[in-house]
């Protein structure tokens, strides 16, 4: 497993106790069955404000509720039918790789977890893995390498706008939020990262 450690996410305005707030949990449960568009991040953004809670809780709701919805699916994928996307964000600051037509081209240096959890996805027998400058890309992919199911990691933001993407293409997706938002030093949870690229059915081998 990835040495990587371990942040906290940043605390919100408040605690969003699921209990007390039955109505946000029906909003977002009735946009995960919508094809959410940059619109709908929007309104998002404006309901938390108005009810004074953190808009990256209510995206963490929406990335998880989809996660649950396409959770079956994505593990009855077989590996060989997947592919990876990765941010560049994760990347070592001194990182070597190269901007491709389809991403960053990994030099194998070794400075980050990025080389790593990619060797771990192509032993699985995952098609590709792609080291993404941003999400403007992700329909270039999806055009031509056509998987069937597809895991992303990438900000709260970009997973709710990837999702969109993901379902316009036919695609089941999975997505694992940042630990920490930025263009550099960003982290994420690699024991989740794993959970998810390991997901299987037991029918899949």
């Amino acid at each position: 497993m990835w040495n990587t450690p371990l942040s906290a996410c940043t605390a919100g305005k408040r605690k969003l106790n699921l209990g007390e707030n039955s109505s946000v949990m029906r909003l977002i449960e009735a946009l995960s069955k919508l094809r959410v568009s940059g619109i709908a991040v929007a309104k998002i953004e404006r309901f938390a404000a108005k009810i004074g809670v953190d808009e990256n809780k209510l995206l963490e709701l929406y990335v998880k509720t989809k996660n649950m919805a396409g959770k079956e699916r994505f593990a009855a994928t077989p590996y060989s039918e997947r592919i990876l996307f990765l941010p560049q964000c994760l990347r070592a600051r001194e990182c070597p790789a190269k901007l491709g037509s389809h991403g960053y081209i990994c030099q194998e240096c070794g400075k980050c977890e990025l080389l790593q959890v990619t060797r771990e996805a192509l032993s699985l027998g995952y098609r590709s893995v792609f080291i993404l400058p941003g999400g403007s890309i992700v329909a270039k992919i999806f055009a031509k390498v056509r998987p069937k199911a597809c895991l992303g990691i990438a900000c709260l933001k970009e997973l709710v706008l990837g999702s969109y993407v993901c379902e316009k293409f036919g695609i089941i997706a999975q997505g694992v939020p940042l630990l920490r938002d930025g263009c550099i030093n960003t982290d994420v949870d690699w024991k989740q990262v794993n959970t998810a690229l390991c997901l299987h059915a037991p029918m899949n081998t």
